[in-house]
């Protein structure tokens, strides 16, 4: 027995499958041969498809929606712990770049030492 969700994405991939069909040239130069009511047939099932798909992927936006919502005081505090890091990396790389003139300065210092 499959899974609801093997169930939807094997049901998304024939309807994508069945648009993308439905739009060849193959398809729509045969469909000019056909009656007009064979037409009208066919493109109210394009249709039927396209709504189809919109109605599973709003749901799908909807549970990510969801999702968002249920995490959202999480979020707000992983963003805020991501601010401060990001401000603590950039007080860091203010502290090692002095670090480094310093060592530099020193260096010379060194370097002088040792020569005279």
């Amino acid at each position: 027995m499959s899974k609801p969700a093997n169930v939807k994405a094997d049901t998304l991939s024939a309807l994508r499958g069945t648009r993308r069909d439905m739009s060849r040239a193959r398809w729509l130069m045969a469909l000019r041969r056909q009656p007009v009511d064979k037409r009208r047939e066919a493109a109210l099932a394009r249709l039927n498809v396209e709504q189809a798909l919109l109605a599973l992927g709003n749901e799908r936006l909807s549970a990510i929606g969801q999702k968002l919502a249920d995490n959202e005081a999480e979020l707000r505090r992983g963003a805020s712990e991501l601010r401060r890091a990001r401000r603590k990396l950039n007080r860091v790389r203010t502290v090692l770049s002095k670090v480094d003139a310093l060592l530099q300065t020193v260096s010379k210092i060194v370097k002088f030492v040792r020569t005279a």
